[in-house]
Order: structure tokens, then sequence, then C-alpha cells
């Protein structure tokens, strides 16, 4: 049975036995960052200088909503040139969801993309 602990981390107890796990908003932020990143096609989001100085160490463009075991996910990302944009993100989503669960044991109720540019090769 999981319970929210705060704003910024989820509670959950283990079937071991007695005792808590807990499991920061920031570490469900990262899970989602590295498997859109390494999802083919996906690019890191565009990022302002104020934007960049604000976001200190959190992964760009990831924002995560927790209710107990339930989480779902706002995610800022580019395309590259050439790839199905739905596709990518449908991709995006289904790795998000399926890390998510595996790794923590939450429910991902939803992964909310916005695709915010297409990266064209610099080549051309």
């Amino acid at each position: 049975m999981a319970k929210r602990s705060s704003n910024t981390e989820s509670a959950v107890s283990g079937p071991s036995g007695p005792g808590e796990l807990v499991i920061r908003d920031a570490v469900l932020e990262e899970i989602a960052f590295a498997e859109a990143m390494g999802t083919p096609g996906a690019v890191p989001p565009r990022e302002g200088l104020v934007r960049g100085i604000l976001r200190r160490h959190k992964p760009r463009g990831v924002r995560v909503e927790t209710a107990g075991q339930d989480v779902a996910f706002h995610l800022t990302l580019g395309v590259s040139e050439g790839e199905c944009i739905p596709d990518v993100a449908d991709e995006v989503r289904r790795r998000i969801a399926e890390a998510v669960g595996i790794k923590t044991g939450h429910v991902v109720r939803a992964v909310n993309v916005l695709v915010d540019h297409v990266e064209f090769d610099k080549g051309r």
C-alpha cells in the first residue's frame, strides 16, 4: 500500500516486511527522462537560458505528479527530422510506463508528451 508523504516523494511498502521505501519524484523524473532519450527519434527539449538556470539538476522537460501508487508524467521533447511524431510519442509513453512500473511498482496513469521542435540535420 502506498501513501503520499509529501509533494516531492512517495512511499511504497515492500512485500518483505515492516518498513517503508520512499521514492522521490526526482527519481521518477530521471527514469522517465532516460527512457524518453533512449527512444529512437526522441531528442532533448529546447531550453532557454533562464529555464536552464532555474532547472538546476532536474532532468529537462519532465514533470511528475504522484498520488499514492499512481503517477502521471508531463514530458517535453523534440523529434528528429524524418521520424513520425505520433509513433515516437507512443514509444516514449510505452517505454516510460513499462520502466517505471518495473523499477518502482508505481502505476503510470498518463504520459503526456509535448513536442516542442523537430531537430533537423545540421549538415544540411
